[in-house]
């Protein structure tokens, strides 16, 4: 049985966090987001951290940025299940770059295996059908 991919399969618990804090605030700077996180994360991760990884997912094209002063305001480029869609798309097409016919053939070979209606459930998705 297939499931639904999470934020956190495609970037992580850090980053997933800050994406998920960001989306929720519509526009934050690294400051909101380490103050937010304060309180949900096992760990308090210093500033440079957070700004590390947001100007990441910036260049990543995860989140968009405009100069505030002498400081960035982070947006989401897109609702979370867009991002994980492009994001899981990525990785695919990074894999079957990499290791070309021998990631298709496993490819293959797992559909294969699926269950007739997994199958069909997985031509929707591909078709772009099951929102």
């Amino acid at each position: 049985m297939t499931r639904n991919p999470r934020i956190e399969d495609v970037l992580g618990p850090l980053a997933s966090a800050i994406v998920r804090e960001v989306g929720a605030r519509g526009e934050a700077t690294v400051t909101d987001i380490v103050a937010a996180l304060r309180g949900s994360q096992s760990r308090d991760h210093a500033y440079t951290t957070i700004m590390t990884v947001m100007s990441r997912l910036a260049e990543r094209g995860v989140l968009t940025r405009e100069r505030r002063g002498r400081q960035f305001a982070y947006r989401t480029t897109a609702p979370e299940r867009e991002l994980i869609d492009e994001l899981s798309g990525r990785a695919v097409d990074k894999l079957v770059d990499r290791f070309g016919s021998a990631a298709l053939r496993h490819f293959a070979a797992h559909l294969s295996e699926l269950d007739p209606e997994t199958r069909a459930r997985l031509e929707s998705l591909a078709d772009g059908s099951d929102d």
